[in-house]
């Protein structure tokens, strides 16, 4: 039997009472009395009906309505079903007498008016009751039940009356045994109602059985199956939020959760255990040579990688016996960078021991798809009690020293309070570049380079100097290495090769010609529009392109040879010339002279001041560069030209060129220039005099 006829069967029993008790009464005032028992039980049964479908819209059942309201409006002593909301609109309705759609708006309306239940009865004998829906306290419509006319007559009550006094007896007695039927079949709406309560208090409950073969086990069914769609979306969700898809470790949201939760287990600030955060800068270089899938594969080995070296030292270095919530936790944080947490290290050079056998055994190459790989692995180390109270601190900590490691000859290395404020240093010094970059205060600084044939000055090498507003000169040994860093180095050697080339066109056209060597960065030189903006920069400063000389280390002309040549070769069709800086220093020097046309060579200054002490090979590497630009007919620059003897040694040998502070440090515009006007005036008395 479904709810419609448990309905039925519960109505039934009701009226069977009232006509027993009305039959005691006069026989007028039976009829009334039946009526009025008619308009006590439709009220409550439409309240009653009114609050389930409340709770069921409320608790996210409102798909059931419909079939709901289709099963019980067939049945003969209903004649209308109406859900309407608080403006009268229909939610949903079954019936057939197009007249009953005209009482059930009226209705409506009284309800929504009054606030509660209203009864309607025709002179055709049909009932109408409407009720409130009410959700949350707030009323969200109206629920109204139309009941078909009563079919007993007044007279048919004088004629049964004997029969009705015996069922009205009859019903008397049976009416415990109807509460028992009626409450056994509206308890599976309770344990329904129950189940939804456990799901909105907990997100969850058990699964609800069922097996009363209606209505109850059907959408008892659907509410298991729903509740186990949401628990897989659940999660879903957090491996999606939580779950590095190609390495299957935690992500840092997960890991910061992890490590917090962690902390506020830990039963002394001493347990709280160390993180360690990984950078492998192999990787960084590999990967994009790989395809997508072949880059996946080895993120993946790596992350193996990690995992088993974390698994080896964790049981190495803390020797003692480790549960699963002392274990070290491994997550991965980006790209290229992983991090691992430890618990119950309590000092710093535990930690430090810790990081460095977890990056000696990180950097021991592997294989992989028939290479041997190592990952250039370093670790940046914070202790958990002392460098924070959050994870998020902890961890930014261990980046702060992790930029300190890449540099450490052990890649390791522990955070202190000292590298804090060298990172906030460098910070605010990088903010205040970006400044100084847009108001110009980085200036082209000229240290003569002197022709040894002529003894005078017919050459300088632009250097960038910071000057501030108040006239503080910065070196470049401060600023040029965060430059590099941040990616400034570019924007700042352009600003220094159109301050030398305005500066030198200048000097030009007030008859002091100079040769101008500006220094090219790694950027700048990776930029593929290179010659274009060199060129584009020495016709803005009217410079002849002859009169320009890029200084080009040998480390980044010989990244890619075939790449170099295409680049510079505008340049040295426009007469631009080109000196390998810094020449000896590297392992590919004769390859960079052999694949690439330089015009100049610049010995490092290494070699120069190598001959105070007096190193037969420094002498002997010298002898071998000149002797190997005569023979190329490349000119030759001696860099870190202190005394006379170094001049003269250099003379002797057939060097072209000489800078250094024996002739002068770089010097500003103003100075360069006074020095290029005093040498005229002197050349121009001395050919007067002769």
């Amino acid at each position: 039997m479904g709810l419609a006829g448990r309905a039925a069967l519960f109505v039934a029993a009701l009226l069977l009472l009232t006509a027993a008790m009305a039959t005691a009464t006069v026989w007028y005032g039976a009829e009334r009395e039946s009526e009025r028992h008619q308009h006590i039980v439709a009220r409550d049964l439409t309240t009653r009906f009114a609050e389930t479908v409340a709770s069921m819209i409320n608790d996210g059942y409102g798909a059931v309505l419909p079939s709901m309201l289709e099963r019980m409006a067939a049945r003969d002593d209903i004649r209308r079903l109406s859900l309407r909301d608080r403006q009268g609109r229909i939610i949903a309705e079954q019936g057939d007498n197009p007249e009953d759609v005209g009482v059930s708006t009226q209705l409506a309306s009284r309800v929504n008016a009054s606030g509660h239940a209203e009864v309607l009865r025709s002179a055709k004998r049909w009932l109408a009751v409407g009720a409130p829906l009410v959700l949350n306290g707030q009323r969200v419509g109206v629920a109204v039940i139309i009941w078909p006319p009563n079919q007993f007559r007044l007279d048919a009550l004088l004629a049964l009356a004997p029969l009705f006094l015996f069922l009205g007896c009859f019903t008397l007695a049976a009416i415990p045994v109807a509460v028992h039927f009626v409450r056994k079949a509206i308890a599976p709406l309770d344990e329904l109602t129950r189940f939804a309560e456990k799901v909105a208090q907990h997100g969850g409950a058990a699964p609800l059985i069922l097996r009363t073969g209606d209505e109850f086990e059907t959408l008892a069914g659907a509410f298991n199956q729903m509740i186990g769609r949401l628990d897989a979306s659940t999660r879903r969700i957090q491996e999606i939020a939580f779950i590095d898809p190609v390495t299957q470790l935690p992500n840092q949201d997960w890991f910061l959760r992890d490590v917090d939760f962690r902390l506020l287990q830990a039963k002394a600030p001493a347990e709280a255990g160390a993180v360690f955060v990984f950078e492998f800068q192999r990787l960084a270089k590999i990967m994009p040579t790989l395809d997508p899938e072949a880059a996946r594969d080895l993120i993946k080995a790596a992350a193996g990688r990690l995992v088993g070296a974390t698994r080896t030292v964790d049981r190495a270095v803390r020797s003692q016996t480790i549960g699963d919530d002392r274990a070290a936790a491994t997550a991965r944080f980006g790209a290229f960078e992983f991090a691992v947490y430890a618990p119950a290290i309590t000092s710093p050079a535990d930690a430090a021991r810790f990081g460095q056998h977890l990056t000696v055994a990180l950097n021991q190459p592997f294989d992989w798809r028939g290479h041997k790989l190592s990952l250039g692995a370093c670790c940046g180390v914070a202790m958990a009690q002392r460098e924070g109270k959050g994870a998020d601190a902890i961890v930014r900590h261990a980046r702060v020293a992790l930029c300190a490691a890449q540099t450490a000859p052990t890649r390791v290395k522990v955070f202190t309070q000292s590298l804090d404020r060298e990172a906030i240093a460098r910070v605010t010094l990088e903010r205040e570049m970006r400044g100084a970059l847009e108001r110009n205060e980085f200036r082209a600084y000229f240290q003569p380079k002197i022709n040894l044939a002529t003894g005078r000055i017919e050459g300088a090498e632009a250097l960038a100097r910071w000057v501030r507003p108040d006239r503080t000169i910065i070196g470049p040994q401060r600023f040029i290495p965060l430059a590099e860093e941040s990616g400034l180095i570019g924007p700042l050697s352009d600003a220094i090769m159109l301050d030398a080339c305005w500066k030198a066109a200048g000097w030009a056209r007030k008859g002091m010609p100079v040769k101008m060597a500006v220094n090219v960065s790694a950027l700048q030189f990776r930029d593929d529009r290179f010659a274009d903006h060199v060129l584009q920069i020495v016709q803005r400063a009217g410079l002849p392109p002859s009169s320009l000389e890029l200084e080009i280390t040998e480390s980044v002309a010989m990244e890619d040879p075939a790449r170099a040549l295409r680049l510079i070769a505008p340049l040295r069709a426009a007469g631009v010339r080109l000196a390998i800086d810094d020449f000896g220093c590297g392992h590919s020097s004769l390859a960079a002279l052999s694949k690439l046309p330089f015009d100049v060579i610049k010995i490092d200054q290494q070699f120069i001041r190598a001959l105070d002490r007096g190193d037969a090979q420094a002498e002997v590497i010298i002898e071998l560069i000149l002797a190997l630009a005569g023979k190329l007919n490349l000119e030759v620059v001696a860099e870190g030209v202190e005394r006379r003897e170094h001049a003269d040694f250099m003379a002797a040998r057939g060097c072209h060129w000489v800078q250094g502070f024996l002739y002068g440090a770089a010097v500003s515009a103003a100075d360069f220039s006074e020095m290029l006007r005093k040498q005229a005036g002197e050349g121009s008395a001395s050919a007067h005099a002769a």
